[in-house]
């Protein structure tokens, strides 16, 4: 409503303007000073809308975060437009198993990063194994944090279109590098030069004096900038188009500075943003605004030859190579806080947002996996179906077999991405959940490469052998197999498997392994108790399958493919 009210102010004091101007020309006893009067109404207006504008903007993001908000309750979360698909790696040990990235990701559910650092960081939580204290400090953070939605709609209001990219390979160690300041001479002469231009333009413009005392200045001007060229030009290259990243960062950082922090090690990351009075989002935009200026006075026609008589090329990018010299070290101290506490507001969102989860206990004491009504995270909590899973040293592995489409996958990605929420301190999907910080291998999808000469079976011998790999490091293994070794035949399915899970087992690794090969199951028999069979069911009725997705005891004892073929129409 005021919007259109200044719009509408606006739109009459430029018609008065107009008027004005008209009347001025066409009536030589009318003073051109009367030009001032609707000029100055319009400047006024034109300031007085800006703010206006900003609050719209901020108003329309604030309604789109709680939009946003909802749809992740609803489940309708896989149409946001961030899902991470660049922090992809297709060598991970279970990214791309676990939908950690990419369309419907944990990624994209998880995200209220601002910057693409902090979303930098958050991808990097989501990809490494964490410590027991680690992973208690981040449970801390985010637990403190999980009713501040104050803070998460401030933060939200903050744009994010910002080119990070582009900053981030400009300011790529040039904030680290020594300042190369201007001479004394070179300052102070330009400085000088710029007053006697001021000076000049009032008397030209007041007091009749003609204007090739304009020229005059730029002309004396012109040897500094010529002198410096080259050093103007190497700074601009570094810094060009950084401006918004860099205040989109300062605006992010002020939020976090004068956030009432109770976590201990919040308000670390919160010291770090302010040290020896130096104040991080201040000085941020210090560096944004002088940026904003010199591209200004580089690329505006209209402002280039003030900027060039009042000597901006040459002072402007003397105080960013001052700015460098200050603060330039300051600045990965301040990036490690920010996308810190970014990361921290993210799942902290995550867990309030999803207050049914149960915080996790994750501890170096013994190696076990014990989850109760363990769920899959990304799905929707009216289809999720729950089950118990327990991992430990004395049973170190569960063999699930069961017919196609009955659960056994998705048991699979519960567990795997469970535990990744797990080590970025969020809540996850279980009534009950306890866990080593185990390494996470996994071997579920697989595809064969025709570029790189590969076949099926060859990229499942491939990802088996890494994630065998995995257990040579210090960390104790958590590994996930679905459908081992298929693509081959039974009797080599049958001796192969048995030959990577019995290498596991003893290299106490723990994990899972699922099947719909029957023969596979014997494994279990000859391995000392150390292995259990579960399975996986569905039922037929009336030509209809349905499944329950319920882990079960024992070896499943019916197959549904041929069921399934005779109901897709096929003569079997």
């Amino acid at each position: 409503m005021r919007d259109r009210l200044v719009v509408r102010v606006r739109i009459a004091v430029f018609i008065a303007l107009i008027l004005t101007g008209c009347l001025c020309v066409g009536d030589r006893s009318v003073s051109f000073w009367w030009l001032l009067l609707p000029a100055t109404a319009f400047a006024a207006v034109l300031r007085f809308h800006q703010p206006v504008v900003r609050e719209l903007k901020r108003e329309s993001a604030a309604e789109q975060f709680y939009t946003r908000c909802l749809a992740r309750m609803d489940g309708n979360w896989r149409t946001f437009p961030v899902d991470g698909v660049e922090f992809i790696d297709p060598e991970h040990p279970w990214a791309g198993d676990l939908d950690v990235f990419g369309n419907g990701s944990l990624f994209q559910k998880l995200n209220e990063c601002r910057t693409l650092p902090g979303r930098r960081k958050l991808a990097a939580w989501l990809t490494t194994v964490a410590s027991a204290d680690v992973v208690a400090e981040r449970q801390e953070q985010s637990e403190s944090l999980r009713n501040e939605v104050s803070l998460r709609e401030r933060l939200a209001v903050i744009d994010d279109t910002v080119d990070w990219k582009a900053a981030e390979t400009a300011l790529s160690g040039w904030l680290s590098e020594p300042a190369t300041l201007f001479s004394a001479f070179a300052i102070w002469g330009t400085r000088l030069l710029g007053l006697a231009s001021g000076v000049v333009l009032i008397l030209v413009f007041g007091s009749g004096l003609t204007g090739s005392a304009i020229l005059l200045m730029l002309l004396l001007q012109a040897p500094f900038i010529f002198v410096n060229r080259q050093r103007i030009r190497a700074v601009m290259d570094r810094v060009d188009s950084v401006d918004l990243a860099l205040h989109q960062l300062s605006e992010v950082a002020q939020q976090f500075e004068t956030f009432p922090f109770i976590e201990p090690s919040l308000q670390r990351l919160q010291e770090q943003l302010c040290v020896d009075g130096v104040i991080a989002s201040v000085r941020i935009k210090e560096l944004s605004s002088q940026i904003q200026w010199l591209n200004n006075a580089l690329r505006n026609q209209f402002f280039m030859p003030l900027a060039w008589m009042f000597g901006l090329f040459i002072l402007l990018t003397h105080r960013i190579e001052r700015w460098r010299g200050l603060y330039g070290t300051r600045v990965p101290d301040w990036l490690d806080a920010v996308t810190s506490l970014e990361v921290a507001t993210s799942i902290a969102a995550f867990n309030f947002e999803n207050d049914e989860y149960c915080l996790p206990q994750v501890t170096d004491d013994h190696a076990v996996f014990r989850a109760k009504r363990l769920g899959h995270p990304l799905i929707n909590a009216v289809e999720c179906v729950c089950n118990d899973v327990t991992l430990t040293e004395q049973t170190p592995l569960l063999l699930i077999s069961g017919s196609n489409m009955s659960g056994k996958s998705t048991l699979l990605r519960s567990v795997g991405t469970n535990l990744v929420l797990a080590y970025c301190g969020a809540r996850v999907n279980a009534a009950a959940f306890e866990s080593f910080p185990f390494q996470i291998g996994t071997a579920m999808r697989v595809s064969d490469s025709l570029q790189e000469g590969r076949s099926f079976f060859f990229s499942v011998v491939q990802r088996l052998k890494a994630v065998v790999d995995l257990t040579g490091e210090s960390r104790r293994v958590l590994y996930l197999l679905d459908e081992i070794l298929s693509g081959t035949n039974s009797h080599d399915r049958r001796r192969g498997a048995e030959a990577v899970i019995r290498s596991l087992v003893n290299k106490s690794a723990l994990g899972m392994v699922t099947t719909h090969d029957l023969t596979l199951t014997d494994i279990v028999d000859s391995m000392d108790d150390k292995a259990v069979n579960m399975h996986f069911e569905d039922q037929v009725s009336d030509g209809h399958m349905t499944f329950d997705y319920k882990l079960r005891d024992g070896v499943v004892q019916r197959s549904n493919a041929i069921e399934l073929m005779r109901m897709m129409g096929l003569d079997v």
